[in-house]
């Protein structure tokens, strides 16, 4: 598939239900930085004192650093690094990072937080990092992704089933899809709880697993609900993001459930997952009523109330 023909005619048609792989990045509206960039202008422009999730690959199970202390680790040689360890959660609105990627057009179409969140609760929002008690709005929508060799994430669902867009600026990455079956969906749910997701290769136990390559410089596409693994066959540079949209909302609402289910911490969830879906229903009463439910005030300083119409239809 092209990029000009990722568009909003085709959302509408197919709803954003299969995984998209496109080796070029033209037409997609796409803007990366200068392909010299690197993990140490990552530290630079987010700070060298940002604190970072990290996760430790052989445990799966997360710790803190700082971007000094991790750029130093990745550009260790990889035979000096005595652990592996795998940034996948480096949320960078608001910092000068911000400035040099761009998300396909599509994506700022059809994004919940777009076009669905009160205008000036986001233009409230000024710390950079994803401290909840700052955050003012479901703040997912750019990713820094920093992997070295021999980095694995096992099998999962993103957060509250949202959809991921997905550029491997440099390196590679080896995924395994699963499709969202209820069969698949209830394989997973039972392999959760099981606690043994070590000894148990999810992939051996679904209806269908298929392994795809995304080489550099391909964007991909997973939509809502997809199971996936991601291997990093060589040190690797991703930028991505995670959207809540309105054409396939009840896949959405059942991954959200299997979280409760599977006693997610909040802290891996999506902000304000409860609000959002307020927010947007309130919008569609609005649109099919022309009847507000917003406080007056909220109302004026929302700057959105009659500016949107039907999409999704």
């Amino acid at each position: 598939m092209e990029g000009k023909d990722f568009n909003y005619e085709y959302v509408q048609r197919e709803a954003l239900r299969v995984p998209l792989i496109f080796r070029e990045k033209d037409g997609l509206g796409i803007k990366m930085p200068d392909p010299d960039f690197t993990v140490r202008d990552v530290k630079l422009l987010v700070g060298s004192r940002r604190l970072v999730d990290v996760m430790d690959v052989n445990t799966q199970k997360g710790t803190e650093m700082s971007m000094s202390q991790f750029v130093r680790y990745y550009e260790t040689p990889e035979a000096q690094r005595d652990k592996l360890y795998n940034v996948i959660s480096l949320e960078f609105s608001h910092t000068k990072l911000e400035h040099l990627v761009k998300r396909p057009t599509v994506i700022d179409l059809v994004d919940w937080v777009d076009n669905m969140w009160p205008q000036h609760l986001k233009e409230k929002q000024t710390e950079a990092t994803n401290a909840i008690a700052e955050m003012k709005y479901p703040k997912v929508k750019k990713y820094c992704l920093m992997s070295v060799k021999g980095c694995f994430t096992d099998f999962h669902i993103d957060f509250g089933g949202t959809s991921v867009w997905y550029h491997v600026f440099r390196g590679g990455k080896i995924f395994w899809l699963i499709p969202p079956t209820l069969h698949n969906l209830a394989l997973y749910e039972e392999w959760v709880l099981s606690g043994k997701q070590s000894d148990i290769f999810l992939g051996d136990r679904v209806e269908r697993c298929q392994r795809i390559e995304l080489k550099q410089g391909y964007t991909f596409f997973i939509p809502s609900g997809w199971i996936h693994a991601v291997y990093t066959p060589v040190d690797s540079l991703v930028f991505g993001g995670n959207i809540l949209h309105s054409f396939n909302v009840p896949m959405q609402l059942r991954i959200y459930e299997i979280e409760d289910r599977t006693r997610v911490q909040p802290k891996f969830r999506y902000p304000f997952y409860y609000e959002m879906c307020w927010y947007v229903l309130e919008r569609y009463v609005y649109c099919v009523t022309q009847r507000s439910h917003l406080t007056q005030e909220h109302q004026r300083e929302s700057m959105l109330v009659g500016e949107w119409t039907l999409g999704s239809g």
